[in-house]
């Protein structure tokens, strides 16, 4: 009976690896023409790299900049979006400035930059301006234009930028729209990015840590960010998703009915 019971579990894990190099092997198909990889459009993050700090950009004023000019001595919260969007970017912008940077005690210019970058060749300083003076009003503070600053520049400064942040981006023509992840990063006040933050809200709490880090020039590891994404429900793998989903599952499975099985085979051992 206990051979049986080995057997048994034996069976389960191999079939269990069947699946799943099965269901990987269909996942590594090219996918056919016309489909979509949302995945490649979520961050692919580089914590601890440095900032093009020499890009070339143009301020809200219509004057030439570097991306440089605003990292001094303060952490800088980098925003890639444009100002155009009708959808996330607003929403990111409206919660960072208006909920939580209003909320903290902090002095905008002295204790951080937020310096956002438009990656829509359409926007124009004047499009900047405006777009300082509507976030400026929301911060609502009387120095709140020397810590906000809107900025665009020629497709390949900003697609520099972009490539280092780790923050892909397409137009869409259909929907005359940009596709890109939702979020910001903190860097460092010499450039080097410390820390990702996704979605379109963060805490005072959390805001104020990733600015202590970047003071320090902590970025996150790698072990961090894989421990952070095991813990994300739902996170998008793209096509991997099937497999990986598969391969925690059946290595569940497979371990119960194993486990299951030497149970038996130990009950019956007492009983013989």
């Amino acid at each position: 009976m206990r051979r049986i019971a080995y057997a048994l579990a034996f069976t389960c894990v191999l079939c269990g690896a069947l699946i799943v190099v099965a269901v990987t092997t269909t996942a590594r198909q090219p996918a056919g023409p016309g489909a979509s990889d949302i995945a490649s459009l979520s961050f692919q993050p580089h914590p601890g790299a440095r900032l093009p700090l020499t890009a070339k950009l143009v301020d809200e004023h219509g004057r030439a900049v570097t991306l440089g000019a605003y990292f001094t001595k303060s952490p800088v919260i980098l925003v890639l979006e444009y100002l155009r969007c009708t959808s996330l970017c607003g929403v990111t912008l409206r919660s960072l400035v208006g909920d939580t940077l209003k909320g903290l005690p902090l002095q905008p210019g002295r204790d951080y930059q937020l310096v956002a970058v438009s990656i829509d060749p359409r926007d124009k300083p004047g499009d900047a301006a405006e777009a300082e003076a509507k976030y400026a009003a929301l911060l609502d503070r009387s120095d709140a234009e020397a810590g906000l600053h809107f900025l665009t520049g020629a497709p390949a400064a900003v697609r520099r930028i972009a490539d280092v942040v780790g923050f892909p981006y397409r137009y869409d023509s259909l929907l005359d729209a940009y596709i890109h992840p939702t979020g910001f990063v903190v860097a460092s006040p010499d450039g080097v990015i410390s820390r990702y933050v996704e979605g379109f809200v963060v805490s005072p709490s959390d805001l104020t840590a990733a600015f202590a880090d970047a003071e320090q020039d902590k970025s996150q590891g790698p072990l961090t960010r894989l421990l952070l994404l095991c813990h994300i429900q739902g996170a998008p793998l793209g096509r991997w998703t099937v497999p990986v989903t598969a391969a925690f599952g059946v290595a569940e499975i497979g371990a119960g009915l194993a486990a299951i099985a030497i149970f038996v085979a130990i009950r019956r051992r007492r009983f013989e």
